[in-house]
């Protein structure tokens, strides 16, 4: 179990465990119900300062915070970083981005409250955040060889091991999963070939990624208007992407290394200065310093949180925002025992709801969010399918890192 403690941001907390927020509710902190309020000020307010405007003693609330955690964890709950095995447990599970793991867990809750007053069963599910998993469940993921060790709904982010060779060659070979996606898709990815043409995965949605750069900080630099640009060597140590303690998104990776070779992961990790979390970019251009970077490669919706946008450029280039797929694979043989959720998840209410969050979905009778995004980038699945992407990750992982050592990247 992963222990709370004061330094945590408000957002971290609830974005990781939703359930706490009736306790912050029960002292006087029910604001952060509200998800303006909680999107906005939560990644700011840490812990020891949110409990310092309401009085409220800290290490006793910690402690309630983390025997209320312990509690739910022993009433049947789990952190799939602790124990992947048990995902067979689950119905469902969702692994999702950030911005969107708030408002799936909102509209989840109130689905999972209707579906056991109309069926009598219990939906067992578990929703977390996509980030941290790349070295801990989709790892693990690549050793998995049963159909039977899976729960019968995954939703995922990102190109993780649901892509890799192990995972084709146990799984998708066999035909396990089958797609439940309208056809045709919704125009805005119907357009750029979305759909899996083998009919497995139900892609539900994209986590789409633009260039921000703060304009008084170019330094007469003109704003690029491709990813190509971003690899210049003027822009050399400028660029913030997401990525931590050695490790940095694929969802940019691999298309940089899909549009330019090796050779341009080497450019792009020369213009890394260092991997942040989104949020932790939104902090850094709100800040107004002149010490941080200039440019940031970072999801729409975090752009969309940025306070004045009119000191920044939000720039989709000529080759599109790239899509980082949200996919559901859906057991063949559950179909119809999960049909009353499959419904839910691929219909047009949650669809609404994902769009509003600016993650566009695929839903066909959904107007997305997109005035400010006028092309998309995606992989396509010509290359997905005839790429070892495991090993390609592992060799862009290491090209990417020695070179960002190299040139004075921040870890």
């Amino acid at each position: 179990m992963k222990k709370i403690d004061e330094t945590m941001s408000i957002y971290q907390i609830i974005n990781e465990y939703p359930f706490l927020l009736k306790i912050f509710k029960q002292h006087g902190m029910g604001k952060f119900e509200n998800k303006d309020v909680l999107d906005q000020l939560g990644p700011l307010l840490k812990l020891r300062t949110a409990l310092s405007m309401v009085a409220v003693n800290k290490d006793s609330f910690i402690e309630l915070l983390n025997q209320a955690i312990a509690d739910n964890e022993a009433n049947g709950d789990f952190t799939l970083a602790d124990s992947p095995e048990r995902q067979k447990e689950l119905t469902l599970l969702a692994l999702l981005p950030c911005g969107m793991k708030m408002p799936f867990n909102r509209a989840l809750n109130e689905f999972s409250t209707e579906y056991s007053k109309e069926t009598g069963n219990v939906l067992h599910s578990l929703v977390e955040g996509n980030v941290n998993h790349e070295i801990s469940y989709y790892a693990y993921m690549d050793s998995v060889t049963s159909v039977e060790e899976l729960p019968d709904i995954i939703i995922s982010s990102d190109i993780n091991s649901f892509y890799h060779k192990p995972f084709q060659e146990n799984f998708l070979n066999y035909e396990y999963f089958t797609d439940l996606g309208a056809s045709p898709m919704n125009s805005d990815f119907e357009s750029i070939g979305f759909a899996d043409p083998r009919g497995q995965f139900t892609m539900l949605s994209g986590n789409l990624l633009v260039l921000v750069t703060i304009d008084e900080l170019m330094d007469g630099q003109v704003t690029p208007t491709s990813w190509e640009d971003v690899l210049k060597e003027d822009f050399r140590n400028k660029v913030i992407m997401r990525g931590q303690n050695g490790f940095f998104c694929n969802g940019v990776l691999i298309p940089f290394y899909q549009l330019y070779g090796m050779d341009g992961i080497k450019k792009l990790a020369s213009s890394v200065y260092a991997g942040s979390h989104p949020s932790e970019m939104v902090k850094m251009i709100d800040s107004r310093k002149d010490d941080v970077p200039p440019m940031y490669i970072m999801p729409h919706f975090f752009a969309m949180k940025i306070k004045d946008k009119s000191r920044v450029t939000i720039t989709v280039p000529k080759e599109g925002a790239i899509v980082s797929p949200v996919q559901m694979l859906v057991k063949k043989e559950a179909t119809e025992r999960v049909k009353g959720i499959t419904d839910f998840l691929c219909g047009k209410k949650f669809g609404e709801i994902s769009a509003r969050a600016f993650f566009p979905t695929t839903h066909p009778d959904v107007q997305n969010k997109l005035e400010d995004v006028d092309s998309l980038y995606w992989l396509g699945w010509d290359f997905l399918l005839d790429t070892d992407i495991g090993a390609l990750k592992k060799e862009i992982a290491e090209v990417f890192n020695k070179q960002f050592m190299i040139t004075g990247g921040v870890v």
